[in-house]
């Protein structure tokens, strides 16, 4: 067991990436990664990301069983482990900034399009209620493409959370339901991804010591995040995750074309 205070401050950067996603079903390892990756280095940050969720992501599993689009996660998944084992040989085959880029620039256009939609229309239309709209054959070929292709970078690179989350957020749309979706989305995805890594030596003794100080503050920003989602409606919660995805795709486009360039 050792102790740094650099652990204190990889632990309160989870409060904030734990409060989105016990809000949200997603974001927190994202969130978090660029100050986690930094002070504990990435050998140490990647599996530290995948452990801290899990005992959040098996409780909410737990508790919210019977709350999950059950059709949907079984679509997501379907669909998801082929891409993977796609995304597997093509690891070898894309450059990781390349396909990066792509994805951030994609992921921030959905989320602007968005924004523009339930934020800034609103307020200039002075529309205070959601417009009901059609679910075109268009648009569930455009959702199953971003499933498909979030399950191939995802296999790639790790970074399909992204696109799997546009498609389960037009596929599920009642918010707690689309929370506890994705977390079972994660259940799946995360333990296959700590099998790996405590089978390729991840779990190191540092590790494991800036877990136990990171998973209390982990702790208070998950259930913070469940208790807001309880407080907001379903169009403020719209609004909550296309900012999200912004910030999520917005920082993975810069930070790619930065380490490019």
């Amino acid at each position: 067991m050792t102790f740094e205070f650099s652990f204190v401050l990889v632990a309160l950067m989870q409060i904030v990436g734990f409060f989105v996603q016990g809000c949200t079903g997603f974001g927190c390892t994202v969130i978090a990664a660029a100050v986690t990756n930094g002070l504990l280095g990435t050998e140490a940050g990647v599996p530290y990301g995948t452990l801290i969720t899990l005992p959040f992501l098996y409780y909410l599993g737990i508790k919210a069983f019977k709350e999950v689009s059950w059709k949907d996660l079984a679509k997501i998944i379907g669909l998801c482990i082929p891409g993977i084992l796609v995304g597997n040989y093509l690891f070898y085959a894309i450059s990781p900034n390349i396909a990066k880029i792509c994805i951030g620039a994609m992921v921030t256009l959905i989320a602007s399009m968005n924004i523009y939609k339930y934020i800034i229309k609103p307020k200039i239309s002075g529309q205070t209620e959601a417009v009901e709209e059609v679910d075109t054959v268009g648009k569930k070929i455009f959702r199953y493409g971003c499933l498909i292709l979030g399950g191939i970078v995802h296999g790639a690179f790790n970074i399909g959370g992204p696109l799997i989350t546009v498609y389960t957020i037009e596929a599920v749309q009642e918010k707690e339901k689309f929370r506890n979706t994705m977390n079972m989305v994660w259940v799946v995805l995360n333990t296959w991804n700590a099998f790996s890594q405590y089978r390729s030596g991840a779990f190191t003794p540092y590790m494991l010591s800036a877990l136990l100080v990171g998973l209390p503050m982990a702790a208070i920003g998950f259930f913070l995040g469940m208790g807001f989602l309880k407080k907001i409606n379903r169009e403020q919660f719209l609004r909550i995750v296309y900012v999200v995805l912004l910030f999520v795709g917005g920082n993975m486009l810069v930070t790619s074309i930065l380490s490019v360039v």
